[in-house]
């Protein structure tokens, strides 16, 4: 197919070195910058609104995982609570750890280059997560220049519930460390839910890989056109080859038994 061709064109726009570690590490700063607002109790207001939530950091900070079944943790929101706490919580523990570099005698340029790995780099990821699960709660639940209509909500929630569970699960370490997260059930609600929820989207699969897929003009797979013809479309494709009716140069080679056995040099 084509789709590697369309990542290689786009990727320039998009980054020039792989896992965007220096936007990373501007966004962990752009955080960092709000920190001393944010345990203040001043409000904290951006353009997008996607830092707002932390001028209630200190309350935050105290709440707890309030999920008790497999059936709650189905509601995005309790997802995107927990990822609200996670960015506070890397957000002080952040902080703390710059302090310390800095204290150390570093300069600030090695202080921060020395304070991503499980610092300022989880913070930035997380905070980019968090962001992308409230669009898509606010998408799918409020009211805008262009609702989402109805049908599509059940399997929508379904999709954005999903997302946020997959997600939130790899920071499970990280909510018990911080104190989120107390006793063994939480995990476990988890996981059933995501497992129950990919078997409920499982109907609807094809509908949305349709949704979101390439035209077969864009994709130009022959096992992956839309009509599922995989076995006609790839004799069609291999029929069309250049001198595909024809033998191989070496086909004299292929049919030919050799005179002489090689001998084993043992």
């Amino acid at each position: 197919n084509r789709l590697g061709e369309i990542r290689n064109d786009h990727d320039p726009n998009n980054t020039f070195e792989g896992d965007n570690n220096v936007i990373l590490q501007q966004t962990s700063l752009y955080l960092l910058s709000f920190l001393e607002d944010a345990t203040s109790g001043r409000s904290i207001k951006t353009p997008l609104g996607s830092v707002n939530f932390l001028s209630d950091l200190p309350r935050r900070l105290q709440s707890k995982f309030t999920a008790g079944s497999i059936a709650e943790c189905l509601d995005p929101t309790v997802t995107l609570e927990a990822y609200k706490w996670l960015v506070c919580y890397l957000l002080v523990e952040s902080n703390r750890r710059l302090t310390e570099q800095t204290q150390a005698g570093k300069d600030s340029f090695t202080a921060r280059n020395d304070s991503q790995a499980y610092y300022c780099r989880s913070l930035a990821l997380a905070y980019i997560e968090h962001d992308v699960l409230e669009r898509f709660v606010k998408a799918t639940r409020e009211k805008n220049d262009e609702p989402t209509p109805e049908k599509l909500r059940p399997v929508l929630n379904k999709l954005c519930a999903l997302f946020g569970l997959w997600s939130i699960e790899k920071h499970i370490a990280t909510l018990y460390q911080g104190g989120y997260i107390v006793g063994g059930d939480p995990p476990w609600f988890i996981k059933e839910a995501i497992l129950q929820l990919c078997q409920e989207i499982k109907p609807d699969a094809v509908s949305l890989v349709d949704a979101v897929a390439p035209p077969d003009f864009i994709l130009n797979s022959p096992i992956g056109s839309s009509d599922g013809q995989i076995y006609k479309n790839l004799y069609g494709a291999m029929m069309q080859g250049s001198k595909a009716l024809e033998r191989a140069t070496y086909w004299r080679e292929a049919v030919t038994p050799p005179t002489k056995l090689p001998q084993a040099k043992l």
